[in-house]
């Protein structure tokens, strides 16, 4: 058994990735073996993110004063918690896929910056491009109205020297 200083360095182990993390998922993983839990964390780890198992008691503990103190009813029963620290979309995708094919996990509640996210809204996560798409798209965006804008002043330079040679081909033919 545990002493109260290991039990509230882990709590504060836990609160800090707790405080840290852009998304957080609750899920239940009864049923999956030691071999499935390790495929599952390899492909959170490849998102930018991590699973940690963690005692209800604890984890209602340490998620007071964070973002996922909302959900903090949701921490019983064997229940584990992805925790995804660069991009959200990456995370809610690799959960998405693995309870896909690993129907004993079973994703219950998520939160994304301090708001809850029930299972509709971690598919509608799940379903978003990756960061850099998304910002490449923004760029892309933003990028329209200026190349619209270059390509339409090369346009009116190309006519007006389009029709100045034009004239001066017919000026020199009528002089000649």
């Amino acid at each position: 058994m545990k002493g109260k200083s290991e039990k509230a360095a882990l709590i504060d182990d836990i609160h800090g990735r707790f405080a840290k993390a852009q998304v957080a998922v609750v899920a239940e993983y009864r049923g999956l073996g030691v071999e499935d839990l390790r495929a599952l964390r390899t492909k959170l780890r490849s998102a930018g993110g991590e699973f940690r198992v963690v005692k209800n008691t604890l984890a209602r503990k340490a998620a007071d004063g964070t973002g996922l103190a909302q959900i903090r009813e949701s921490f019983d029963g064997p229940i584990g918690v992805a925790l995804g620290y660069g991009d959200p979309a990456s995370i809610a995708k690799a959960l998405k896929e693995f309870a896909a094919q690993q129907e004993k996990l079973k994703l219950r509640i998520g939160m994304l910056e301090g708001r809850p996210l029930d299972l509709p809204g971690l598919a509608r996560l799940a379903a978003l491009p990756s960061r850099q798409v998304l910002l490449g798209r923004l760029i892309g965006q933003m990028q329209a109205p200026v190349t619209g804008l270059v390509g339409g002043l090369q346009a009116i330079l190309r006519k007006y020297v389009a029709t100045m040679d034009a004239v001066l081909k017919k000026r020199a033919s009528e002089g000649a």
